[in-house]
């Protein structure tokens, strides 16, 4: 299961003081930020891009409120998520039940599953449907985060380097005309330590990464990760689960 990576740093905030205003039926009403930024530079990515950072910033959620919780749906979900940046086919459909996370902490955790759930499965073919999930997830983890600073700090550099690095690709409509290999035209694979501004980009541990985290999520049978059988209805060609050669 992975852990909380060193660039989601709180700092010296203490989590246990949630200091943010919570209501179950309002939500984004009190949502203050604005995430012009984000989107703005969203457009000058790649698909996988734009998913990789709809999945940092859902982990910014989900490390803000560890430990406050016994629930491991987050987690797994994150898992997923992040082979789902390899294939989007590999995220299976999922639901929280809405009765089971309300309240200050499971309410954010299960807005933030709903928004990724929204924009990355179908987001490279739906572009609209993961800028929702981008803008979403970032107006949440700037809502509950204790210092939204510490927020601003990793986000300005990661969105330089996610625009300077992995821009748009150049792609032939006709070259995959019925989607069997989807995962092959996102652009760059990035990997985890890449939304890291402190280290080198570095590809080889990027592939590293995201092979190591198929093959647990495959291995311990997350709940959250298509099966076989779902990837044979989505038209998956190759051995699933594995970085593509």
């Amino acid at each position: 299961m992975l852990t909380r990576p060193t660039w989601v740093n709180f700092g010296s905030a203490d989590r246990r003081q949630l200091g943010f205003l919570w209501d179950d039926a309002r939500v984004v009403d009190d949502f203050t930020g604005d995430a012009s930024a984000v989107l703005s530079a969203a457009m000058k990515m790649s698909p996988r891009a734009r998913m990789v950072l709809a999945v940092a910033l859902y982990e910014w959620v989900v490390w803000r409120f560890e430990g406050l919780h016994n629930h491991e749906e987050p987690q797994q979900i994150l898992e997923a998520a992040w082979c789902a940046t390899v294939d989007p086919r590999y995220l299976g459909f999922y639901y929280l039940e809405r009765e089971e996370w309300v309240g200050p902490i499971e309410g954010p955790l299960w807005c933030a599953a709903a928004y990724l759930q929204h924009g990355l499965p179908k987001g490279y073919a739906f572009e609209g449907d993961l800028y929702d999930a981008m803008e979403r997830l970032y107006l949440l983890a700037n809502h509950v985060v204790p210092d939204p600073e510490s927020l601003e700090r990793w986000l300005q550099p990661t969105l330089r380097r996610l625009v300077g690095h992995y821009p748009p690709p150049q792609l032939d409509d006709y070259e995959d005309l019925f989607e069997h290999r989807i995962g092959e035209h996102l652009g760059t694979l990035i990997g985890r330590d890449t939304l890291d501004p402190s280290l080198a980009i570095d590809p080889v541990r990027d592939r590293e990464f995201l092979s190591r985290v198929l093959a647990e999520a495959s291995a311990s049978k997350n709940p959250f990760l298509a099966t076989r059988e779902v990837l044979e209805e989505r038209d998956f060609e190759g051995e699933p689960y594995v970085i593509p050669t």
